[in-house]
Order: C-alpha cells, then sequence, then structure tokens
C-alpha cells in the first residue's frame, strides 16, 4: 500500500468477519487452513484478527446472538451507516444489528436482504 492515506470508497467491499458459535475451533480451522494467524483485537475486547503475514484477512467473533448461526459477514463501505440502514428497511431489508460505533475503527451496522442474506455496512473512523 502507498504511504497516502487509506481512502476506502463507498460501495466496495473491504472487511470479512465470521461470527461463530465456536471461536477456539474457528482459530484453529482457518490458521491449519489458510495459513493465518490470529492476534488478539485490544485489551478487554473479545475479538481476533485474522493475518496472513503483516497484511489483515478478517475477523472472528462469537456470535452476538443465541439464534445467530456461524457464518462469513462482508462488509461494505458506505457514506453514512444510519441512512444506509434506513434505506435497507425501506427496500424490505432487516436490520439486524442496529448502527453503533466501534471505538476507533468506525460505525457499523449488519443487515439482512429480502432473501435472508447477510451484509455489513461500515464507515471507518478517518
Amino acid at each position: 500500500m502507498s504511504k497516502e492515506k487509506y481512502r476506502p470508497k463507498p460501495g466496495r467491499f473491504g472487511w470479512n468477519e465470521l461470527v461463530t458459535t465456536n471461536v477456539a475451533e474457528a482459530k484453529k480451522f482457518y490458521t491449519r487452513l489458510l495459513g493465518w494467524k490470529t492476534q488478539p483485537f485490544g485489551k478487554g475486547v473479545d475479538y481476533t484478527l485474522f493475518k496472513k503475514g503483516r497484511d489483515m484477512a478478517g475477523g472472528l467473533m462469537k456470535c452476538p446472538k443465541p439464534a445467530c448461526p456461524a457464518q462469513w459477514i462482508p462488509y461494505v463501505f458506505v457514506d453514512n451507516v444510519d441512512a444506509t440502514a434506513k434505506k435497507a428497511a425501506r427496500l424490505r431489508g432487516k436490520i439486524v444489528m442496529e448502527p453503533f460505533d466501534v471505538p476507533g475503527v468506525g460505525r457499523i451496522a449488519v443487515l439482512v436482504d429480502p432473501q435472508g442474506a447477510a451484509i455489513g455496512i461500515f464507515k471507518p473512523t478517518m
């Protein structure tokens, strides 16, 4: 990556996150399968980063709700998380994780389209 400040482009995929019912087994599987390493996100935060060399490959966390199935959630950059979530609801999508701030990272939400496919939306802190 160049030394210029990273500027994500709205409408492009920019992060992948695995939510799982068994974090330890997921770590073991993906590190063995893809040669990824794991790194805790930070103190007091139950979130793991997947890394390939020095590059981040994605994130890993326990499913936030008991009925949530294990799944990969791709995140798309947007200009405004709250407005995009409201627009999704108007288009018959569902907001399954209301917009919220992740300190030092940005604002996110998770949506489900009318057919049931999950997608995350993300506006990084700049």
